[in-house]
Formats: structure tokens, sequence, C-alpha cells
């Protein structure tokens, strides 16, 4: 596994790429570090898999201002063309599967296949800022948090991700990626993917509810729905060899030639 920094429209980002078969790029959820895709990247040891951390995120350079989801995707297919890439699949999970629709209807032909875990086609805001205030503030207790309903509250999901070393300890990260997705929504453009795709949800997930699963296997007219039974929001770290077996399966069938 190497790391590289790379400048890509006046902004460091830190890249991660591993192995050496057909390119996979991975796209992280909100305040997501590259580590988050380690169980992942070592049962798909069989692809080349790209990830980074988005600007704002990890090591990548924090913009001076919050940039919108089409500037986000447009700095991923400039840093793809500069590693010599110019078709790939892409994988998104959560934030990162709404840059996922964007990248692909922005870029439809750097893009052959999508897959789509853990998300929304929007307008979704995935967490409110009560919800971080309340992660800062109370993620330095030591206290076990066993009140009835908060082991699935987003503050409790959060701190969990923070615990495992997959999620940033920076607000201002946070809001960034809140503010990209403002206003956001790819509802009435998902008729345009061409791409076969693939969905991804946990019927336990209760950021992101499995009804907006349906709602784009609906609005995609080559996407497939695979429902991941008893997992919930971080099901691509939690089972991540459950998730590669999905991928590799779906990325491994024959292409059909069809893409208008």
């Amino acid at each position: 596994m190497t790391t590289r920094q790379l400048t890509v429209e006046n902004l460091q980002l830190n890249v991660s790429i591993c192995g050496q078969g057909r390119p996979l790029l991975l796209l992280n959820g909100l305040g997501g570090l590259i580590r988050t895709f380690d169980p992942l990247r070592e049962e798909l040891g069989d692809y080349m898999t790209i990830t980074l951390d988005v600007p704002g995120v990890g090591e990548s350079q924090m913009p001076r201002w919050p940039m919108r989801l089409p500037r986000h995707a447009d700095v991923i297919a400039e840093m793809l063309k500069q590693l010599g890439i110019d078709h790939i699949d892409v994988f998104g999970v959560s934030w990162g599967g709404a840059l996922a629709q964007e990248v692909a209807l922005r870029h439809p032909n750097m893009v052959r296949r999508l897959i789509l875990a853990a998300t929304s086609a929007g307008p979704v805001v995935l967490v409110k800022p009560a919800d971080i205030l309340e992660f800062f503030g109370k993620s330095k207790s030591t206290k076990p948090y066993r009140q009835a309903g908060t082991r699935n509250s987003i503050p409790a999901l959060l701190r969990f991700g923070a615990v495992k070393g997959m999620l940033s300890l920076n607000p201002r990260t946070y809001y960034y990626q809140l503010a990209a997705l403002v206003g956001w929504t790819s509802l009435l453009r998902l008729f345009r993917l061409s791409q076969r795709t693939l969905i991804l949800a946990g019927d336990r997930d209760t950021l992101i509810h499995v009804y907006n699963a349906h709602i784009l296997r609906r609005s995609i007219r080559r996407a497939e729905l695979q429902i991941m039974k008893g997992e919930g929001h971080f099901f691509v770290f939690t089972s991540a060899k459950r998730t590669a077996q999905l991928l590799r399966e779906f990325l491994s069938q024959p292409d059909d030639g069809l893409r208008k």
C-alpha cells in the first residue's frame, strides 16, 4: 500500500493506492479516514483500490471555504487523470455514495460500474449540526451510554466510528462536508446514469434508512439491490468480507455493452 500527496486544483490530497488489478475507487463517508477501508481492501487484494482523504479530511488540505459536491466530483476526476486512470469502477458509502453519484453524473465516461452503499439520492442532511456538537461534547467521556435508544443514535454512531479510528475528530471537517450537501439531490438526474449499478443497504441502518435504497433502485435504470440482513450503517467496516464478496460478484459480471 502506497500513500501519495497530489496537488489537484490547488489542493493537497492524501491518496492511497493498493494492489495491481482492475482499478476500484473507494469514496468514504462523512468524516471518513483512509484507514476505514483497510478491512475491505484486504478482502479485495486482486483489485487496485484507490482511496483518499477528501479535501478537509485527515491529511488532505482543508479548503479555505466549503466546497460543493460538484466541485468535489471534479477534483476526484482530475485526481484520476493525474494517476493515469481514465476508466474505473466507483464505490461510495454514505456521504461518499452521494459523491460517487455526482462523479458518475458529471464524468460518465470515466465510470464503468457504480456501487452505492448506505446512501441516498437526497435531499438529505446526514447529520445535523446539533449531533456534531453532542458528539464532540461527549466524545471524551469514558462512561458507557446505556440509556434506552442511545445505541443507534447519530452521536453514538459517530462515537463508534471515532473509537474504531474510522472518523476524523476535527469538527470543521463535518461542517464542511455537511455544507457540500446543502440543497443537493441527484433524484431528478438519476435516469441519466447508464452504468450498471449495485445498491447495498443494511436493514438495521438507523442513519440512512433502507427505503432510500429502494428509491435509488427505482430511479436508476440498470440498478440491482442487495439488502444486508442484520447490518447497520457501518457494514462496510463490520462485515468487510461479506461486502467484498458482493462487490466481486457484481464487478466480475461480463459487460453487456450497453451505455445509453
